[in-house]
Formats: structure tokens, sequence, C-alpha cells
């Protein structure tokens, strides 16, 4: 009986994959993005750029992002930065800064946030508030822009007619456990919302990278700003799919032309990022919950599983056969982010260990949710009520 269970698990996995192999839409990576990439494109008259940048505690990544901003060749542009009730000295950081590169930057004050509002949407708002460009880029304080970004974001928007150009911003991958789980975070996100299809104007599936935002002024007002989603957890989603059901073209790519400084080095770094939103992904639903366990656990151990059964021996090494098959069929799928992340392939053999470890992840998310351990970044970030 335990045979038969087993032997049938193993091929429900296998055969899932085997289908996943026939879909590279889901895992290909195919759509890149780097700034170089549209500089070849004549645009008589670039628009107005307004840069917003919601910062809390931001004092240590500005000295290595903030150059990089005011580096940037864009005719028209400003950069408007909120201090976000910080606790260290975002404000002043930013001012010498600017003052060093003779430069001038908006640092508005933040204020505390109106009932409803998350943190990070409130002080974007006040950031749009104070805008006056005809697009705007809405960027974290710790990534950093290669030359010649805004421009090829901005052109790449017009000549593709763009209401939301979105990149996935280059993560870090300097330590054992972010070469592990970093790439694999890229490709989960990748198999949930394939970029191509994102692009797709007629396709469901929408969603954008927080990181690194561009979307035109019209296309927020046409939507009503960002007031209809304040308080939403996974903001850069929900302003994706808000756009794409008003009618409007957007677009996700991967690049290494934005870059984030921030470290993953510890495992508790990787951990608290994924445990802070992978519930509210599955639209806080114990149900999805549950099923997302069980199919993780079938897709990503029960392979694993099947292999170290085969030194039982019997019909058990059929078992092994399927499993072996499956995991060949699931390292392929991983090997295109790797590539991307200048990894060796034989990290796509680690893809079940990673895969397990978010689903506990994902299980921590819902935990915190019932518990009401919701943070951002470290700090806590409450809807105000």
């Amino acid at each position: 009986m335990l045979d038969s269970i087993i032997l049938y698990i193993s091929a429900v996995s296998a055969f899932t994959w085997l289908i996943l192999i026939f879909i590279p839409v889901r895992w290909c990576m195919s759509e890149r993005w780097d700034a170089v990439n549209s500089l070849h494109v004549l645009i008589p008259e670039l628009p107005k750029l307004s840069v917003i940048v919601p910062a809390r505690n931001e004092s240590d990544s500005l000295p290595l992002t903030l150059p990089s901003w005011l580096a940037q060749d864009y005719p028209a542009s400003e950069i408007i930065l909120i201090d976000d009730e910080s606790n260290d000295d975002t404000k002043g950081c930013a001012r010498d800064i600017a003052a060093q590169y003779k430069r001038d930057v908006c640092v508005l004050k933040g204020t505390p946030s109106p009932p409803g509002w998350t943190g990070k949407l409130w002080a974007l708002q006040q950031g749009i508030n104070a805008s006056s460009g005809e697009w705007l880029l809405f960027t974290d304080a710790d990534i950093r822009h290669s030359p010649g970004l805004w421009r090829g974001l901005v052109i790449k928007a017009l000549s593709e007619k763009r209401a939301v150009v979105s990149l996935m911003a280059l993560l870090d991958t300097a330590g054992i456990w972010s070469r592990l789980l970093i790439p694999a975070f890229v490709y989960f996100f990748h198999l949930l919302y394939p970029f191509k299809k994102v692009k797709e104007l007629r396709s469901k599936i929408t969603a954008a990278a927080g990181g690194c935002i561009l979307v035109s002024r019209h296309a927020l007002d046409k939507i009503g700003g960002i007031a209809g989603h304040c308080n939403a957890w996974i903001d850069d989603i929900a302003l994706a799919k808000r756009i794409k059901r008003a009618g409007l073209p957007v677009s996700l790519s991967l690049t290494k032309s934005a870059v984030s400084i921030r470290p993953y080095r510890q495992f508790r770094d990787v951990w608290n990022m994924v445990a802070r939103s992978a519930f509210t992904q599955l639209q806080c639903s114990w149900f999805a919950l549950i099923g997302t366990v069980l199919g993780m656990l079938v897709l990503f151990l029960s392979p694993v599983f099947g292999v170290f059964l085969s030194v039982a021996g019997g019909s058990f090494y059929i078992t092994a056969s399927i499993s072996i098959s499956t995991l060949l069929l699931m390292s392929v799928t991983y090997i295109p982010i790797l590539r991307f992340y200048d990894l060796s392939i034989i990290r796509a053999f680690t893809i079940p260990f990673a895969g397990t470890l978010y689903m506990a992840m994902t299980v921590s998310s819902a935990i915190n949710h019932a518990t009401g351990r919701l943070e951002w970044r470290g700090s806590r970030n409450k809807i105000n009520t």
C-alpha cells in the first residue's frame, strides 16, 4: 500500500514538471533589459521626470545610491526624497551628498500615515503631491542606478507605449544563503508572474517590482492615484493590477542596471524578506496556504524522498527512477536564472532544498499574520486605523 502511494505521488510530481518544461514562458527568463538597450532610440524631447524615493533609516544606503541618481544625464528631472520618520540622520545625509555634487534634492519630512494607509504608500503619496513630472519613477533608497538608466527607462516606455515600466533589480548574492535563496526567490516570482505574460495586454497576469517602477502621471490619474490601494501590503503588484485593469499596458523585466545594495548575507535576512508578504500573496487564505504547502511537498520534497527510498529495493527502484527524472526536469527549469546571476549550473540541484525552505517561510508568514507580527524591513509598519 505504501509503495503504491509513494509511486503515485512521484508520478504526479514528474508529470507536473514535464508539463512545465513545455511551458518555457514560466521559466526561461527571456524578458531582460538594461539601460543600453534603449539609448539608440531617438526621442526629440524627453518629458520631465520626477524620481520619488521613500526613505526610512537609510543613512547607510544613501552614500552608495544617491550619487548614482545625481550622476544621471536625464535633461529635466527632480529627485524627491521622503524622510519617512527616520530614527537616523537620513535627511541630513541626503542633503550633504546633494551639496557635494552641487545638485538639488528635495527632502521632505514625512508625516505619520493617516487611517487606512501603509507607511510606505503614504510616503510615496507625499512625494507624488510634491512632484511636477509627466513621468514618475518610484525607487527604493537602496537601489543603485547604472548610467543612463532614467533616460533608457523613459525611452523604453515611450517607444513601446507602456504606462508602467518596472525592473526587477539585481539582488545581492554575496553570501552562502543568498546564493542559495535569492535566485530561487526570483525563480518562484517568475513562475507566478511570467514577465512575458505581464507585457501582454490581454493576459490577466500582471506584476511590478517595487524597487524600480516608472509610471506615467496620466496613467496614475486615470486610476485615481495610489489611494485606491493605500492599504496594500504588496503595493507594487497592486499598482500593476490597477493599471492593467484600466486597459493600460505594463512591462516587467530582469535587469543588471538597477542593483540592490541591501545585503542578504544571513539566513534570517532572506527569511524575513519572504515572510513579510508570502501569506498576503496567497490573499491571506488558509485554504490557499494548505494547498501551497501540499503542492510544494509533492513538487520539491517527494522526488528527493523517492531517490532516498532506492536503498530499500523492491518496487522503490521504479519510484527512484521516476524521482531522478523529476529532479533533472526541475533542474533544467532553474538553469536560466542561475545563468543570469552568473552562478554555476550545478546549483540547479539545490532547488528542492530552496523550495522546502520557501515553503517553511510561507508558513511562517501565515503565523506572523495570525499574530499581527507584520514588519517592513525591521520596522513596524502596520496600517493605521
